[in-house]
């Protein structure tokens, strides 16, 4: 298991609550972005500029979707042109971990795919477009360009503030969701569903209810 407690390069501040899942924090002394690859740290660059306004959820808090218990350890906003969105990085008490995205009061829970598992096609369908995976019926609602402007928290691989890419979502017949996210070089597929916000509980870090 790689060690949780390390010193960032940079500045030399010290983290002793790294999660073994953790490849990727921000240094909240210096801001600099920081990425571990076993016993070595290398700096990213800036984590970006996170404007603060009011939110369902965020760093620290614990949530409850789907019966699980999750706490939110890591932050990255995505601005998609028309406006922002926000994912969370959210684990469980096991440590296996799921993303939680907020888009103007839209929040779904997805998990990312394996490798190469998903839909085999390497280019992204069109709005409009219908498609079916694993027995299931999907249809394209959703297709844009986002880039990353800052991010907070540990994550489980790198997201750097300025990375882009194309991404697409589908919906099945009963609230499936089907999220692509395609780059220069690559790919990756998550699966998941629509959450009701209001059926959430949520858990402030700081013992408050929102």
């Amino acid at each position: 298991m790689p060690d949780t407690s390390v010193t960032c390069p940079n500045c030399g501040y010290g983290f002793d609550n790294l999660r073994p899942s953790t490849r990727m924090f921000d240094c909240p002394s210096c801001d600099t972005t920081l990425f571990r690859d076993g016993v070595a740290l290398q700096p990213l660059g800036d984590h970006g500029e996170m404007h603060e306004y009011p939110m369902l959820f965020g760093l620290g808090d614990t949530i409850t979707a789907e019966g699980v218990r999750f706490t939110v350890v890591g932050h990255a906003r995505y601005d998609y042109g028309r406006g922002t969105w926000d994912e969370m990085w959210v684990e469980n008490d096991r440590g296996q971990g799921a993303w939680v995205s907020i888009d103007e009061g839209d929040v779904a829970i997805q998990h990312p795919y394996e490798g190469n598992a998903g839909p085999r096609r390497s280019e992204p369908p069109s709005v409009g477009e219908s498609f079916t995976y694993s027995g299931t019926d999907f249809t394209v609602t959703e297709a844009d360009h986002a880039r990353v402007v800052a991010v907070r928290g540990q994550f489980p691989e790198a997201i750097r503030v300025g990375d882009a890419h194309y991404f697409i979502n589908a919906s099945g017949p009963s609230g499936q969701l089907l999220s692509g996210e395609f780059w220069e070089g690559g790919h990756q597929w998550h699966d998941g569903t629509w959450l009701d916000p209001f059926t959430l509980r949520v858990d402030r870090a700081d013992g408050s209810r929102p």
